[in-house]
């Protein structure tokens, strides 16, 4: 009996420890994909993959299971990765633009663009949070489809959602200021967030694809 409790114990030390270097290692090997930014896309959806397998299945090899998923799913996912790439710079500048212009007194225009700019880059964030968690759950699709299961899962849980973006903008207002963790967690931290999130309690597997309410139940 005492040796059954002790392994017990020692087992769910171990599976705790399990989290924050897995964390870590999948972070390295996104942060080191993403490192042209035209992939920071592809890393995150390889990245996804690899936590989804990881959270889902018990596959704790999520560092070199991120660099297979990524030689499995770049060809599909590099044109939304450049894509992605010219929006966020686009943003990044609109932004920019704006704060300087209501920096400098008040601005009729400004002031009307400013929340737009914030709600659509809120949009673009959540559906790139979206994206690692419906490319786990339909992993034969193309990146139509995980776009669209990917607005889904954000649009059938709109609570977590928000709570979820609330909690990402935190973390990356962190990384400003202790910005030595983001390669360990910049882009892990984000996607592990996103399948607690958004893909609890979803019943598609790898390869069983499906978007909208039929896929949960798959």
């Amino acid at each position: 009996m005492t040796t059954r409790r002790r392994r017990g114990w020692e087992q769910r030390l171990l599976a705790a420890m399990a989290y924050p270097a897995n964390l870590a290692l999948g972070g390295v090997a996104a942060f080191i994909l993403a490192l042209p930014v035209i992939t920071a896309v592809p890393a995150v959806v390889a990245l996804g993959r690899a936590y989804g397998s990881w959270l889902r299945e018990g596959d704790d090899a999520v560092f070199t299971g991120t660099f297979r998923e990524f030689a499995a799913t770049w060809r599909r996912t590099l044109p939304l990765g450049v894509a992605g790439a010219v929006v966020v710079a686009l943003l990044v500048v609109n932004a920019t633009f704006l704060l300087d212009r209501l920096d400098a007194g008040p601005d009729p225009l400004a002031l009307v663009l400013a929340p737009a700019t914030a709600v659509v880059g809120a949009a673009v964030t959540l559906l790139l949070l979206g994206l690692p968690v419906a490319a786990h759950r339909s992993r034969d699709a193309d990146v139509k489809h995980w776009l669209a299961e990917s607005g889904y899962l954000v649009a059938r849980r709109p609570v977590r959602a928000l709570a979820l973006l609330a909690i990402v903008a935190a973390f990356v207002f962190t990384c400003g200021l202790l910005p030595t963790i983001v390669p360990f967690l910049g882009l892990s931290l984000p996607v592990y967030l996103a399948h607690v999130s958004l893909g609890q309690g979803d019943g598609a597997g790898p390869g069983r694809g499906g978007t909208g309410p039929e896929a949960d139940h798959r």
